[in-house]
């Protein structure tokens, strides 16, 4: 799962995050590997991320999973962490486990 991204996915994946260093990243790719398989899984069990990152709202989902990993990692009970504010992610899922599960 290594080079799920493209240099250029990448490249908006880091600008979306807004960071312009490179020295985190390994632990962006480690957080897209990770995050990918999450998405993926909860949309269907048999699917893996690479058949899934040419749909724009995989990539997007992705990009917002990633973020949110990004900057509260670390973060320990001091913080109060609601879960994912975002509902695109839960959304994407739910959009693509219907589409998909409609071929099966």
């Amino acid at each position: 799962m290594a080079d799920l991204l493209n240099k250029e996915q990448f490249a908006t994946l880091k600008n979306y995050c807004k960071i312009d260093q490179s020295f985190d990243d390994d632990v962006l790719k480690q957080l897209v590997d990770s995050g990918s398989i999450e998405i993926a899984r909860a949309i269907d069990t048999d699917l893996t991320p690479t058949e899934l990152i040419k749909d724009s709202r995989f990539f997007v989902a992705l990009m917002k999973y990633v973020e949110e990993d990004y900057y509260y990692r670390g973060t320990g009970s001091e913080v109060m962490r609601f879960p994912l504010q975002n509902k695109t992610v839960v959304n994407v899922i739910n959009q693509l486990r219907t589409e998909l599960g409609s071929d099966k």
